[in-house]
C-alpha cells in the first residue's frame, strides 16, 4: 500500500475508536450516571496537539469511558464543559460543571432537568433591580465602579416556594472594578423555578454589604 494510503487508513481507523458524536439522549434525566472526573494530563495532552478545545474535551471523554450520559451533557455544552458533581434536590436538581479552558471561574452550578434542561447559575446584573435597593445604592454611592460578578456561590441553600417551587439561593460578589479587586458585599439571589420545573428567573433576595 502507498505510503500516503496508508496513512489515510490509519486516520480513518483512530476516527473509528476515537468517536466524536454525541449519543443522543434527548428524554433522558441528568443524574449521577452523567459525572465524568478526568485525568487532567489526558485532556492536556489533546490540546498541545489541537488548538480544537470542544474536540479535544469529546475525544478525551470517549477515549477513558466516559458514560453516554456524560457525553450527552457535554454535547449540550457544546463541548466546552463536563458534568463534575450531581445532587438531587428534588424537581430540579443542583449540578457542577467544569469548563477546564476558562480563563476564570471554571466551576459554575447548573440547575438541571427543569425547563430549559440546563440552567446556568451565571446571571447578567441587568436582570435584577440593584438600583432599587438602598444598600447595593450606598455602596455604589462610596464606589462608582462596583459591579456583580456574574458566576455565584452556591447555592448555599435550596427553599421550598408558595405553590410547590423550588427556590435556588446563591451569593454573587459585588466587587470594586475588577475580578480580583476589593470586595464590598454580596448580592443574595434565588434563581426559581415553578412546580412545574419551568425557569422564573432570578429574585434578588437581599444585598449583604461587606463587613
Amino acid at each position: 500500500m502507498p505510503r500516503r494510503l496508508g496513512s489515510l487508513a490509519a486516520i480513518a481507523c483512530c476516527l473509528t475508536v476515537w468517536p466524536l458524536t454525541v449519543p443522543a439522549q434527548p428524554d433522558a434525566p441528568i443524574g449521577p450516571g452523567a459525572v465524568w472526573r478526568p485525568s487532567g494530563e489526558a485532556l492536556s495532552a489533546c490540546l498541545r496537539q489541537s488548538d480544537d478545545a470542544p474536540h479535544c474535551l469529546t475525544r478525551v471523554m470517549a477515549a477513558t469511558g466516559a458514560s453516554p450520559a456524560a457525553l450527552a451533557v457535554t454535547g449540550l455544552l457544546d463541548g466546552e464543559g463536563y458534568l463534575q458533581a450531581f445532587r438531587d434536590t428534588g424537581r430540579v436538581d443542583v449540578a457542577t460543571v467544569v469548563f477546564p479552558l476558562r480563563a476564570n471561574s471554571n466551576e459554575v452550578a447548573y440547575l438541571v432537568n427543569g425547563e430549559p434542561r440546563l440552567v446556568s447559575s451565571e446571571i447578567d446584573e441587568d436582570a435584577l433591580p440593584l438600583g432599587d435597593n438602598a444598600r447595593y445604592a450606598a455602596i455604589r454611592k462610596a464606589h462608582p465602579e462596583v459591579f456583580l460578578w456574574p458566576v455565584g456561590e452556591g447555592p448555599r441553600s435550596v427553599e421550598a416556594l408558595p405553590g410547590g417551587g423550588q427556590g435556588f439561593v446563591f451569593s454573587y460578589g459585588l466587587v470594586n472594578g475588577c475580578h480580583a479587586c476589593e470586595v464590598l458585599g454580596q448580592a443574595v439571589v434565588s434563581l426559581d423555578f415553578g412546580p412545574d420545573g419551568r425557569s422564573l428567573g432570578p429574585r434578588l433576595v437581599d444585598v449583604e454589604p461587606a463587613p
